[in-house]
């Protein structure tokens, strides 16, 4: 192999390098979560957590059945997932909580949305609305 053959495959490998590195640029489009309201409501002594998950930038119609999503109390055995409509209710004991919800299918810590330090009382009922973020590359 000449030098030049060898500088051209040399600097096609740098190109080709630098293609797929150009892939890995993935960037994160963030969420939020919102605590909407509290009522009261005859639970017998337990509370509960209700509310709906979406995307963010979210333009359709409900129902939002394309994703389903988890939601969970950090530290605890207590979650559910959400129904065709991103309706969640979470039943629990009263306490502090932080509570946290992603897509199914998400494999990043970044598209975690959570609600920290959520004090909820007996017969007491929390609506948490969550909007989860996206990757793009």
């Amino acid at each position: 192999m000449t030098y030049t053959q060898k500088r051209l495959s040399y600097i096609l490998f740098l190109v080709m390098l630098l293609i797929n590195g150009s892939c890995l640029d993935r960037q994160f489009i963030k969420g939020r979560a919102e605590l909407i309201s509290t009522s009261d409501s005859a639970l017998h002594d337990s509370s509960l957590f209700v509310g709906h998950v979406q995307q963010v930038d979210w333009t359709g119609d409900f129902p939002y059945n394309a994703i389903p999503f988890n939601i969970w109390i950090e530290n605890t055995k207590y979650s559910t997932t959400t129904d065709s409509t991103g309706y969640y209710a979470l039943k629990t004991m009263p306490g502090t909580y932080t509570i946290k919800c992603q897509t199914k299918s998400n494999e990043w810590v970044q598209l975690i949305e959570e609600k920290r330090a959520v004090k909820i009382d007996k017969n007491k009922k929390i609506q948490i609305d969550f909007y989860i973020g996206y990757t793009i590359e």
